[in-house]
């Protein structure tokens, strides 16, 4: 699991964490004091130690429900706090750190490999190829992407359509189709940037 998944994963369970608390203050006038809220937030916890889609932020989930069992502890402000890192991790993230989480997903997960295009050598199918020029165009020296990245792939088993969910998934990059040939299924695939609102496209 990539840096931007694990973080992804973790702000999800801490939102709903969270926003549970909060629906179920909103059904009582009274104050709801730390150690009440502390006994909410572990029963909405503990039942995702044990559940297989969490089991890489396993951790980090024991150890917020721990918190409410120490003197003084309060696992509302600690998510506050995690929930705060987790947006202050996605919001430096840039570019070039996107595109390395990009192939270590679809590698890792999904068997796409992916290498630098060479003239010298011949292309494979169903793996990825990157044209080197092209990545030292598309991004500043600081990593933020200033143009869309190409990505070239023959498919013998997948299709466009299959390769573009998997990467549009990922929240990383919106990625279209820029040709398709038919024929023998070779496909250019560009990876647009996205905004904070994930809403624009160089």
């Amino acid at each position: 699991m990539s840096k931007a998944q694990y973080y992804q994963l973790l702000s999800s369970v801490i939102d709903n964490a969270l926003l549970h608390l909060y629906c179920q203050i909103a059904t009582t006038e009274r104050f709801v004091p730390i150690a009440q809220r502390n006994t909410i937030l572990n029963r909405f916890l503990k039942p995702k130690i044990k559940d297989l889609r969490y089991k890489t932020i396993k951790g980090d989930i024991k150890r917020m429900a721990l918190i409410g069992q120490r003197p003084g502890g309060n696992i509302e402000a600690k998510l506050n706090e995690l929930r705060k890192m987790a947006m202050e991790y996605k919001d430096k993230m840039n570019g070039a750190q996107h595109l390395y989480d990009l192939l270590n997903h679809l590698f890792d997960d999904h068997g796409f490999d992916s290498r630098l295009f060479n003239n010298d050598k011949p292309t494979e199918k169903e793996v990825i190829y990157i044209i080197k020029e092209h990545i030292e165009h598309c991004f500043e020296l600081d990593g933020q992407q200033i143009a869309p990245i190409s990505l070239c792939i023959q498919f013998e088993k997948n299709t466009p359509d299959m390769l573009l969910a998997l990467i549009n998934n990922t929240s990383l990059f919106l990625a279209e189709v820029k040709e398709y040939n038919a024929d023998n299924q070779q496909a250019h695939i560009l990876l647009h940037p996205i905004d904070k609102n994930n809403t624009h496209r160089l």
